[in-house]
């Protein structure tokens, strides 16, 4: 491992130090709203109100040269040992951060095959260090986390999870498909989901603007 390069246990901090990192921590992943909608939402609901993490939950960092280059995220109770999210910085990608990060993660979970999901969209970023430990592709699971979007299970399988939208008549589906067409896209699922997540973006600002207005 570079010398330059440490990983630390969110629990092990001192008060001052969670409060810095929670927010360090936010930033890094907030590109993950985009993925998964209100992740800011879950990521706070991690945390009891003093910033520290509630009993079953742990956050792996690393940090290279003195910036923060990859997260775990788990979960440990008696239901479900999980990696909820394992991010790299593109920066740090293809340098054994992410098998480190994991490695580091089985040993928090006492578990070497735990639940790991992801948006199909990273399928092919994940599958070299997915191979590499040996985690067997389970379930792809529509419109799980966001709407027209595909989530992968390694080892296990999500909870079964009713969707929210069902209703595909108040969708302009003749305008999605046009563009969809002259996109030149192979995957029209994920192109629809992509679309309603601009939207769902768009209407969370567009009442924002609203309120404070």
């Amino acid at each position: 491992m570079n010398i330059n390069e440490k990983y630390y246990r969110y629990s092990a901090f001192s008060a001052p130090e969670k409060t810095l990192y929670h927010n360090s921590i936010k930033k890094f992943l907030r590109r993950l709203n985009i993925e998964y909608p209100d992740f800011n939402g879950w990521y706070d609901s991690l945390f009891q109100e003093d910033k520290q993490l509630h009993p079953g939950r742990e956050i792996i960092i690393c940090e290279k040269d003195y910036h923060m280059a990859g997260i775990a995220i788990l979960k440990s109770t008696e239901e479900e040992k999980k990696i909820c999210t394992l991010r790299v910085a593109r920066l740090y990608q293809r340098q054994g951060i992410g098998r480190n990060l994991m490695e580091r993660s089985f040993e928090w979970l006492e578990d070497d095959k735990p639940l790991i999901t992801m948006h199909r969209s990273k399928q092919h970023q994940f599958a070299p260090l997915l191979n590499y430990f040996g985690f067997t592709l389970e379930a792809m699971q529509w419109n799980y986390y966001n709407i027209f979007s595909t989530e992968l299970s390694y080892n296990g399988v999500l909870a079964k999870k009713e969707t929210f939208f069902n209703n595909q008549d108040i969708l302009k589906i003749d305008a999605w498909y046009k563009a969809f067409v002259d996109s030149g896209r192979g995957d029209v699922k994920e192109f629809i989901g992509e679309c309603i997540q601009k939207w769902y973006l768009y209407e969370q600002k567009r009442r924002r603007d609203m309120i404070y207005a």
